[in-house]
């Protein structure tokens, strides 16, 4: 018995992945997750209260919110591209350096992604013209 996945699911999964800004959209989404959980965890030997820590909640929220932006509304990755990249800098100052420069790394990533990002054409024949005699 082999475990392969239907041809039709996995072609429809390529089909949507490559239709939008998928890395951009898990790159801010998992930033946004890590300031998150930099903050709720503590990691021990450091207190995430305060302002530090409420403006990590708030990021990360904005963050997961971009990176989903990007996935369900492609044509909006220019708008969430420029939020998430200006945010990141904000995360720099405002949560504990980014989540410890690993959620800083991964927006500014993202965010350089979507808008770098641009739809592929579909591909149309070349239209037969006749050439001018000059």
């Amino acid at each position: 018995m082999s475990a392969t996945v239907p041809s039709g699911r996995w072609s429809r999964w390529q089909g949507w992945r490559r239709g939008r800004p998928f890395a951009a959209g898990l790159l801010l989404w998992l930033g946004g997750l890590e300031l998150i959980c930099v903050s709720w965890a503590g990691l021990g030997f450091l207190r995430f209260t305060g302002t530090a820590g409420a403006a990590s909640w708030a990021l990360g929220a904005l963050f997961v919110v971009a990176g989903v932006t990007t996935w369900r509304n492609p044509a909006l990755r220019c708008f969430s591209g420029v939020l998430a990249a200006v945010l990141s800098l904000v995360s720099l100052v405002a949560a504990n350096l980014g989540g410890l420069l690993l959620g800083f790394l991964l927006t500014a990533v993202g965010s350089a992604l979507a808008l770098a990002w641009i739809p592929q054409q579909a591909a149309t024949a070349p239209e037969d013209t006749p050439e001018e005699e000059a």
